[in-house]
């Protein structure tokens, strides 16, 4: 179980990294160049995310728009090719292998339906262009991502519960707790280092459009206030942001996308296709940590480069 647990951590974080060189630098950036831009500054978090900034000399709507889902655009192709480039192949490596493919496909409809949702992130011009209609296409590509999210599962997760001793709860429970584990340290690590850094940028972009009315709103009522000459006070200031807040809330699509994906995890799994032909091999896990060392090693350089 504790080979399990490294190896699902450092696939994790291979994956991950991985996942964002290529969907900042070749997403976002290949696709404004690709339009004429130039990028003009990077920023790579060593555990969490980034962002990219550029400058085009004639910046078109139709320009904006795929440069904004170029990262998402990327990851699905990626992922997509991983996934159907090994249908062929049914080796334990092979089956981890698509099941990283559909991670990054899965991450790339997460992305795209929630910040199209709430208006943060890669999704703002998306959630802005189509108003209302935001709400059919995020729940039809949040559906695929729990399909994607089923179909993996279901493809892998029985061969890596395989790989723990014992009977089935003790290798349901094993496989559980390794995939808790390693997720905990993935989630902890971005999270600490975002933190940590404290990227007003960062959290700029990954605030949702809701956020943005209600800090435009309430700091318009202080300024009226001010012209009428009114004494504002910090709980006078408190219950006018909760006014506001009541008043934009909307449903909270993140966290019930996560749930159902998870449920579409579990799902996957109860109905899993059983072990692979082979088990894990000490190259395998040596490769996976060898890429994830080399893939944090490569983000750290990127992002030293573009200081």
């Amino acid at each position: 179980m504790l080979r399990l647990t490294g190896l699902l951590a450092v696939l994790g974080l291979a994956t991950s990294r991985l996942g964002l060189v290529a969907h900042e630098l070749v997403g976002h950036g290949g696709f404004a160049v690709a339009s004429g831009g130039e990028v003009t500054e990077v920023r790579l978090f060593w555990f969490a995310g980034g962002w990219i900034r550029y400058e085009l000399a004639d910046p078109t709507a139709v320009a904006l728009l795929a440069i904004s889902l170029g990262g998402i655009v990327v990851e699905t192709v990626i992922g997509g090719g991983l996934w159907f480039g090994l249908s062929r192949r049914d080796s334990l490596a092979a089956r981890i292998t698509r099941a990283i493919g559909a991670a990054l496909v899965i991450h790339a409809g997460w992305y795209f339906a929630t910040g199209s949702w709430h208006g943060y992130g890669d999704g703002v011009i998306v959630h802005r262009a189509l108003g209302d209609g935001r709400y059919p296409v995020a729940i039809v590509v949040g559906a695929g991502a729990c399909g994607v999210a089923y179909v993996a599962a279901r493809l892998v997760l029985g061969a890596l519960a395989a790989e723990v001793p014992g009977g089935r709860g003790a290798r349901v429970a094993g496989l559980t707790i390794a995939m808790a584990i390693a997720g905990v340290l993935q989630i902890g690590l971005a999270l600490g280092e975002v933190q940590a850094r404290g990227d007003s940028t960062y959290g700029a972009i990954m605030t949702p459009d809701s956020d943005r009315v209600i800090a435009r709103e309430l700091r318009e009522w202080q300024r009226e206030q001010a012209r009428r000459g009114m004494q504002l006070t910090d709980a006078a200031r408190e219950a006018r942001a909760r006014e506001l807040a009541l008043r934009h809330r909307e449903l909270p699509f993140a966290p019930v996308l996560g749930v159902l994906l998870v449920a579409a995890v579990v799902l996957g799994a109860s109905r899993s296709r059983g072990p692979a032909p082979d088990t894990l091999s000490r190259r395998f896990i040596a490769i996976a940590a060898a890429l994830a060392v080399g893939s944090i090693a490569a983000v750290i350089a990127l992002d030293a480069a573009f200081l």
